[in-house]
């Protein structure tokens, strides 16, 4: 047995010694002031560059760093007794907020095992939500029928996750409604300001945007169509340097050549996705956290 397959396998007896009995971390250490930052690549991105394992992951990186001095006991331990050795732990405590997609994804991970979904992960999201209603004036009356229930009542997004007092992580995927009938700069504007009400809520939670997902070639509906989504991902990535929130690449890892929508992820044609490119989104998140994971 080589001295890297012997490392890996003591790293092994020693999770399962050290590691919480529970499926996730029970409490987590506050995340950092910054966030990660997922770069565009401007190209599709091979869905097998994703690992299929978070925890392998992690102990990969834990045996590699710790073997070549890049660090030291205690951060080696502090990483391996953190709670944070799981395929879910990073996203317990957090919410997910978006529309149609968000919802297929909540669907996903309750049918499916090996998700990132916790005890503790929750879903704010309704079919047709964009965050131009979510912002607006009549959220509650004339777009009540788009904005998600929270406690039985429909509520804006702050005020939701103001009652969700175990919550430190606000995961964003909103825009595809948005472009059908604005732009990519007003997309953008009201990010912004759907962010800035979050936080003067609850100015103790990370926020995460996800990327806009892609959409079939032929999808023309207002500006709702690849090019556009190109830009404002562009634009939302930039704003997410600036405002230090984290991005999350997902829209690369299910485009095609001509940056559109795979049609073997395509659920309808359209905008709308199947379970296999949820499986990718379930990855891309795994590989973004192992990525916060090890900062």
């Amino acid at each position: 047995m080589t001295f890297y397959k012997r490392s890996i396998l003591i790293l092994f007896i020693c999770a399962l010694v050290l590691a919480p009995t529970t499926v996730y971390a029970q409490e987590e250490s506050a995340p950092p002031a910054a966030a990660t930052i997922q770069p565009l690549s401007g190209a599709a991105i091979a869905s097998d560059n994703l690992p299929t394992s978070l925890v392998e992951s992690i102990y990969t990186y834990l045996v590699d760093s710790f073997t070549m001095g890049l660090i030291g006991v205690d951060e080696y331990n502090q990483l391996l007794n953190s709670g944070l050795v799981s395929e879910n732990a990073f996203f317990a405590n957090s919410v997910f907020v978006g529309d149609s997609l968000t919802v297929g994804f909540e669907n996903y991970c309750r049918s499916h095992s090996d998700t990132i979904l916790t005890d503790t992960t929750y879903f704010l999201a309704r079919v047709s939500c964009s965050a131009r209603a979510a912002i607006s004036e009549n959220a509650l009356t004339k777009h009540a029928r788009i904005m998600p229930l929270y406690n039985g009542t429909v509520q804006y997004f702050e005020d939701a996750i103001a009652q969700m007092t175990d919550v430190n992580k606000v995961f964003i995927c909103l825009g595809i409604n948005d472009l059908t009938g604005g732009s990519p700069d007003r997309l953008v504007a009201d990010m912004q300001t759907l962010v800035l009400r979050i936080l003067e809520k609850r100015p103790d939670v990370k926020i995460y945007i996800i990327s806009i997902p892609c959409v079939m070639p032929d999808v023309s509906v207002g500006a709702l169509n690849n090019t556009n989504i190109q830009i404002s991902n562009i634009l939302l990535q930039n704003t997410c340097q600036i405002m230090g929130l984290g991005f999350i690449n997902l829209s690369e890892y299910l485009m095609d050549e001509g940056n559109a929508l795979c049609a073997e992820y395509s659920s309808d044609n359209y905008v709308h996705q199947n379970s296999r490119a949820y499986e990718i989104w379930n990855r891309v998140l795994k590989n973004y956290a192992f990525s916060e994971i090890i900062r």
